[in-house]
């Protein structure tokens, strides 16, 4: 159904490419969720002009391991996800696609509802993520000009508060939007965590997040549209710096700093430094980069330490929770184990490093 579909529309999507080219598919990923492919079309470049991505349904573990508290109160069918995204980049390209000096936007093609497949114009270029990986200290790149300096972390910043200043929020539901909602599930995320990891491997960091919430959150919080998954794994650095999110899954209005803080905690929690125990990327260098992202979020608004710093703990707590109730059937358990208990102490060192800050920055 992709070569055919995309066969019907290439001349219509790349002009020149003629009547019905050949077009052949390569898979890219093959996750527990999607699986990309990357499409050629005819013989004009090596390179693909395509990306498919054919969504799947929740595996039945997914669903049922370990019932570990969410921040979402519902696993979506694929079906609704496909959808989703489809609007989501259609928006975006809408808001981004005319020429904007720091932000380009993927072109959404054709929605295969019948497939729950997406077709995109494939961007060749490295995510942030990838980024981030070739500026670790075990980088054989390491030493090199390295691209991905400060302004581009601002400018991955900018990008959420324009599209949140911009992305129509009519009709969407919301999702904790109110002090005792995220209470609630601080209360929920601490009490998983340490019947799972006990009171010590958790550490006290953990449960006092309801604490924080109950003494620093307003009664009703700001809300905006979220992303969904905003990440350095889903922002493209283009060959003249500027940036292109993809994977846009806009079905609440959320907290507004939550999308902010998915993004530092996955600059943190980047799966070499969880790993390695911290030791991929100096503390200074993680910090440098969080100013700066958080500086382009910012503009020339104001932002609550407090609010940020106590959202950037929860989205770890919840993170944590993920990863202490993934399966791994191919891990045994003893390897896993370890693995886990050298994640979880970085993760409690984070929890700390939060705590500590709230309160103690400035405004």
């Amino acid at each position: 159904m992709i070569r055919q579909r995309v066969a019907e529309c290439a001349d219509q999507w790349f002009p020149g490419t003629g009547a019905r080219p050949h077009v052949r598919l390569r898979r890219l990923v093959d996750r527990p969720r999607a699986v990309l492919y990357a499409v050629h079309v005819g013989d004009r470049t090596a390179r693909p002009q395509v990306l498919a991505k054919v969504r799947r349904g929740w595996s039945d573990a997914v669903r049922d391991v370990g019932a570990r508290p969410r921040l979402t109160p519902s696993l979506l069918p694929a079906s609704e996800q496909t959808a989703l995204e489809f609007t989501g980049l259609a928006a975006v390209q809408a808001m981004f696609g005319n020429g904007n000096p720091e932000f380009g936007a993927v072109r959404p093609l054709d929605h295969l509802a019948d497939h729950d497949a997406v077709l995109m114009e494939y961007v060749s270029a490295p995510t942030l993520r990838d980024v981030l990986v070739g500026a670790s200290r075990f980088s054989p790149r390491i030493g090199r000009r390295a691209r991905g300096d400060e302004e581009t972390w601002r400018r991955a910043g900018a990008w959420l508060r324009v599209f949140q200043q911009q992305m129509p929020a009519a009709g969407l539901p919301v999702r904790q939007a109110t002090r005792d909602d995220v209470v609630d599930r601080f209360e929920a995320f601490g009490g998983f965590l340490t019947d799972r990891l006990g009171r010590r491997a958790a550490g006290e960091a953990v449960r006092s997040g309801a604490r924080l919430a109950a003494d620093v959150l307003p009664a009703r919080l700001p809300l905006a549209v979220g992303h969904g998954d905003y990440a350095p794994r889903n922002v493209f650095l283009l060959e003249d710096d500027r940036l292109v999110v993809f994977d846009p899954l806009t079905r609440w209005r959320v907290p507004r700093v939550e999308d902010l803080c998915r993004f530092l905690v996955a600059l943190r929690m980047q799966g070499l430094q969880l790993h390695t125990h911290g030791a991929a990327y100096s503390a200074e260098d993680l910090d440098r980069r969080e100013r700066a992202v958080i500086d382009g979020y910012r503009g020339d608004g104001a932002l609550p330490a407090e609010e940020l710093r106590c959202h950037q703990l929860l989205i770890t707590l919840d993170k944590w929770a993920a990863l202490v109730d993934s399966p791994s059937r191919s891990i045994p358990g003893k390897v896993r184990s370890a693995s886990l208990r050298a994640a979880s102490g970085y993760l409690r060192r984070e929890t700390e490093r939060l705590v500590r800050l709230v309160g103690s920055e400035p405004g």
